[in-house]
């Protein structure tokens, strides 16, 4: 098999080596197509043969669905900030399939339908409701040290 050659430089890849696009990469050599930073480990998407950074994919190609990583096509439904295919909204314990009417819950920073939340056991659910809470207060504080904070525009 041998020792693989770079996609980029094509010198030998001696130590880590990052195999996508079919080709082998120094980590370092492996990069965004249009800012040219390296991806070091972070997610990257495809196209056409070629890599992209997350902000770039969306900038070019429109939001990227956060399950299947595809550029959301047609309607997109936005939620707990990030992108899904309506096709690919679903609960992520059960995979029912939801939408913008199903009550849901997070849970890992994922959607969790109501079904599945109900069976988790209640200690969960009120550390899972304490820390949504903090985040709350979190957030409005940062907003209120804003320099916009209050402003009318």
């Amino acid at each position: 098999m041998g020792i693989p050659i770079c996609g980029a430089c094509h010198r030998p890849v001696e130590e880590r080596v990052v195999t996508a696009l079919g080709k082998n990469w120094h980590v370092e050599h492996f990069v965004c197509y249009v800012c040219e930073k390296p991806f070091l480990g972070h997610r990257h998407y495809e196209r056409k043969g070629l890599a992209y950074c997350e902000q770039h994919y969306h900038k070019l190609y429109g939001n990227v669905c956060y399950k299947c990583g595809e550029a959301c096509g047609g309607e997109v439904f936005q939620a707990l900030q990030k992108s899904w295919c309506i096709k690919c909204f679903a609960c992520s314990l059960c995979d029912k399939k939801m939408d913008h009417r199903t009550k849901f819950y997070e849970f890992d920073m994922k959607p969790t339908c109501k079904r599945c939340y109900d069976r988790f056991p209640t200690e969960l659910k009120k550390r899972i409701s304490d820390s949504l809470k903090d985040r709350d207060i979190e957030n409005q504080r940062r907003r209120s040290l804003s320099p916009n904070a209050g402003r009318q525009t």
